[in-house]
């Protein structure tokens, strides 16, 4: 079966503080409350712009339904109902959220704003298989490199739930064979697909095969059009 995941992209720039302000009233109480952690604007309207974008597109899907939030064991927030599945991501400016009705997804963006040793990195956290192609690689490629497994990898834990806590070895990706996976986590096939993104890499993981409709958000939420210089590939 294949499964259909909404993608939407939303530039946190573009949401005016005053947005982000009035729609706090749409959070619930503990998610107001959460807000108070939050020292920066910048974080505290990221955050609400996530929670209000969520709380939208699931209640636009699930007319009627009282919408109830609870973790997983490792922390993966999902709907207690299970008749949605979702995942969010953020890096730098951009914010990303998937949402399936049919199976579990998850979503990573990672951008490489900072110098990481990223071969000491992989070495680290990667198998050697990963570990030695990205070393294979030409110096000016193995930032990308890394971004990429990286990417691959935390979009396949946060669609089985354990999220990093799971092991980042549990998964092994061989690069040279059209990136095919060995999947240690759990007995499913997770199809992940994924593209270059500004100065990164955006992945995407479901539960079984998938095909992605994208949505590109303007600063109050509503659907626009894709900004000419992006092109998303998945």
């Amino acid at each position: 079966m294949t499964c259909t995941v909404d993608l939407f992209m939303l530039n946190i720039c573009s949401v005016s503080a005053a947005d982000a302000s009035g729609w706090e009233e749409e959070l619930d109480p503990h998610e107001r409350q959460q807000l108070g952690v939050f020292n920066s604007e910048t974080r505290r309207r990221q955050w609400t712009a996530a929670r209000v974008l969520l709380r939208r597109q699931l209640q636009a899907r699930l007319p009627g339904e009282a919408l109830e939030f609870i973790q997983q064991p490792h922390g993966k927030p999902v709907l207690a109902s299970g008749h949605a599945h979702f995942n969010l991501s953020h890096s730098g400016d951009w914010l990303a959220l998937a949402l399936c009705r049919e199976a579990p997804v998850g979503i990573d963006l990672e951008f490489g704003q900072r110098q990481r040793q990223v071969l000491v990195l992989a070495r680290r956290f990667f198998a050697p298989v990963e570990s030695n192609w990205l070393a294979g690689l030409k110096e000016r490629e193995q930032a990308a490199g890394f971004f990429r497994l990286w990417a691959r990898k935390e979009a396949v834990l946060k669609a089985h739930g354990g999220g990093l806590s799971a092991g980042l070895d549990k998964m092994v990706f061989h690069p040279d064979q059209q990136w095919r996976l060995d999947n240690q986590l759990d007995e499913h096939d997770y199809q992940i697909s994924d593209t270059p993104f500004m100065s990164g890499w955006l992945a995407l993981a479901s539960q079984g095969e998938h095909q992605v409709n994208q949505h590109w958000l303007d600063g109050r939420l509503e659907i626009g059009t894709p900004p000419p210089h992006l092109a998303i590939n998945l």
